[in-house]
C-alpha cells in the first residue's frame, strides 16, 4: 500500500511538471518579422517577454540568444507609428557582449528610425554597441531609467540622433557623441567612472560629471584624455575626436605636521630674540659716556679756576 501511495506522489509529481512545461512553452513565443510586417506596419502592438524571440531575417534581435535580451520578468513593447517604431524595455535588459544593436528597422528601401525608451526603476546593461543613428531625421534614446556602459561595450550617439530622459548614464567603458555642436544630448548629466573614455566631437565638458560611487573616500575630476581615438562600429566614422574626457581621483595635499620638540625649541628661540633688546643696551651705554664726559669737564674747570 505504502509503495502504491509513493508511486502515485511521483505520478502525480511528474504530471504536474509536464503540465508546467507545457504552459511555458506555450506562453514563448517567436515572432518573425516577415510575418507578422503586414500588422506591424498597420500598428499593431507587439508586447516580448523574456521568454519570447524577436527574429529578423536569419538573425534573433531580441531573445535568450540575441543582440538584445529582456530579463526575468521585464517585458519590451513595440509599436509602429507616424513613421517611427516606439519601443519601451520594462525592468531590466542587456545589449549582449559582442552584439551590435542598431535603433532602426532595415526595410531596404528605407530604414525606421526606432526611439528607444528605458522606463522609470529599469536597467538596460550594455556589454556590447548600441547605436542611436540618424537614419530618417535620426533616432532618440531616452532613458528614464539607468544605462551602464559596462566592459568594453560602448554607446554611439551620431550626429541628428538624441539622449533624452532623466535617468542616469553611467560610462564605464566608451561613449562617443557625434555632431559638432552637441547639441544631441542638450542638458543632460553623464557620469564617467574612473577607467571610462568619453569622445565628443563638440565640447561637453558641462555635461559630464564623476561617478561618486567609485570610492566615496576620494574626490574626483574631469581630465582631457590624452587619447582620443576611437573606433566605430560603423566604416568611414572619425576615429580621432576633438575632445576626449577621462576622470581620475583628485590629489590630496598633504599638510606637513610640526614635531612639540620644534615647536618648543622655535619658543625658546623667540623669547630670547626679544629679551633683552640690543637697541635699549646701546641707548643705556652712550647715556652713561655722556654723563662720564660731563662730569669729568667741570671738574677740571673747577680746578683751573
Amino acid at each position: 500500500m505504502k509503495n502504491l501511495k509513493k508511486q502515485l506522489s511521483i505520478l502525480t509529481f511528474a504530471f504536474v511538471m509536464v503540465i508546467s512545461l507545457s504552459v511555458i512553452n506555450v506562453n514563448a513565443k517567436d515572432y518573425n518579422f516577415e510575418e507578422i510586417k503586414s500588422d506591424f506596419l498597420s500598428g499593431t502592438e507587439y508586447t516580448l517577454t523574456a521568454e519570447d524571440n524577436l527574429i529578423f531575417g536569419d538573425e534573433t534581435l531580441i531573445g535568450k540568444d540575441g543582440r538584445a535580451t529582456i530579463g526575468e520578468g521585464g517585458t519590451a513593447t513595440l509599436k509602429y507609428e507616424n513613421n517611427v517604431v516606439n519601443a519601451t524595455f520594462n525592468g531590466n535588459a542587456t545589449i549582449n557582449e559582442g552584439s551590435t544593436f542598431f535603433q532602426y528597422v532595415d526595410m531596404i528601401v528605407t530604414k525606421i528610425p526606432i526611439n528607444l525608451t528605458i522606463s522609470e526603476n529599469s536597467i538596460l546593461e550594455i556589454y556590447g554597441t548600441l547605436v542611436v543613428p540618424t537614419a530618417n531625421g535620426g533616432s532618440t534614446l531616452i532613458n528614464n531609467g539607468t544605462i551602464h556602459v559596462n566592459g568594453t561595450g560602448a554607446l554611439e550617439l551620431r550626429g541628428s540622433a538624441k539622449y533624452q530622459g532623466t535617468g542616469e548614464l553611467i560610462v564605464f567603458s566608451n561613449l562617443a557623441v557625434y555632431g559638432s555642436s552637441g547639441n544631441n544630448i542638450g542638458d543632460a548629466k553623464i557620469s564617467l567612472s574612473e577607467g571610462g573614455n568619453i569622445y565628443s566631437e563638440a565640447d561637453i565638458s558641462e555635461n559630464i560629471v564623476p561617478y561618486k560611487a567609485i570610492d566615496d573616500s576620494k574626490d574626483y575630476e574631469i581630465i582631457d584624455n590624452e587619447n582620443n581615438n576611437y573606433t566605430s562600429v560603423s566604416d568611414g566614422l572619425i576615429s580621432e575626436f576633438p575632445y576626449a574626457y577621462a576622470v581620475k581621483a583628485k590629489e590630496v595635499e598633504e599638510i606637513p605636521v610640526t614635531p612639540e620638540e620644534d615647536i618648543t625649541n622655535t619658543n625658546n628661540t623667540v623669547e630670547e630674540v626679544e629679551n633683552p633688546e640690543t637697541s635699549d643696551g646701546v641707548l643705556i651705554f652712550l647715556s652713561l659716556t655722556v654723563i662720564g664726559f660731563a662730569g669729568t669737564a667741570l671738574a677740571v674747570r673747577r680746578l683751573y679756576n
